[in-house]
């Protein structure tokens, strides 16, 4: 499995889109890993979790073909998770696509309403709703929906999911805080190989609706006493905000003692394929 993160940001992107904070001045100067756009990551070639207002940065950055992706899975209406006028892009005339198989997108009720499915018919494009514990044969993968700890109001929710797919479980965990009591229990049935942690408050404290260091470091010890995890799981920061205060060499300190990879704008993890 090839996971290729293609942005790492929080919702205004890091810099900010207008900011002139310190934090973002010294992303500017250094430039590289520190530059970061709104997040999504690509499995494959054909499965992408999120489609954020960056998304045609990530096409001309990356070298994508997104006429190759087969499968959307979103974790929320967010407009930095989910830009669904773009979508709209893929139908003709604005793209020719030789025997188009279709995209298949997948979410629950509120990403149902954020956009017109009827019209992205004309752009071979299929919505799928999605409940939070239940699974879904998502091509050659299966998906497994759960509910997200981020913005509980107005009866709105987001989802997290495990990600099953040559025999490895890899957990997306964008947007959520410390995870739910019942989502702890119903993730026990899972061994993770790769879990994707929101680390968006950075050396702030927060547990909830996003994670800070601290969270997700707890995440991972109750993950391994729980058994969800092992030693051989690989465990990745992503989701990061400037107001965390922390560039990215500052962030690898912070976490990699704790056994966290920091991802980037960019970085590439091959997890091999399990019998």
């Amino acid at each position: 499995m090839e996971i290729h993160f293609l942005g790492t940001a929080a919702a205004e992107g890091w810099p900010g889109v207008f900011c002139q904070c310190t934090v973002c001045q010294k992303a500017r100067a250094l430039g590289g890993k520190n530059i970061r756009t709104r997040s999504s990551v690509q499995i494959d070639g054909e499965y992408k979790f999120d489609f954020p207002p960056d998304t045609y940065h990530h096409v001309l950055t990356h070298d994508l073909d997104l006429a190759n992706i087969r499968h959307l899975i979103i974790t929320h209406d967010h407009e930095d998770h989910f830009y669904p006028q773009d979508l709209a892009m893929r139908g003709e005339p604005f793209a020719h696509i030789q025997d188009d198989p279709g995209l298949d997108v997948y979410g629950n009720i509120w990403v149902e309403k954020a956009a017109d499915w009827d019209e992205l018919k004309e752009a071979e494009i299929r919505f799928h709703k999605v409940e939070p514990g239940s699974s879904y044969k998502v091509g050659e993968a299966a998906l497994y929906p759960f509910t997200a700890n981020h913005y509980q109001y107005a009866n709105k929710s987001a989802l997290i999911y495990v990600f099953q797919k040559d025999g490895i479980n890899l957990l997306y965990g964008n947007d959520s805080g410390f995870f739910f009591d019942h989502v702890w229990t119903a993730l026990e049935q899972f061994e993770l190989d790769i879990a994707l942690l929101d680390c968006t408050n950075g050396n702030l404290d927060g547990w909830d609706s996003h994670m800070g260091i601290e969270a997700v470091i707890k995440t991972r010890e109750k993950m391994l006493e729980t058994n969800i995890a092992s030693k051989e799981t690989i465990f990745i920061a992503t989701h990061f905000s400037h107001n965390g205060g922390l560039l990215h060499e500052e962030l690898e300190a912070r976490l990699k003692p704790y056994g966290f990879l920091v991802a980037y704008d960019g970085m590439k993890i091959e997890v091999p394929s399990l019998p």
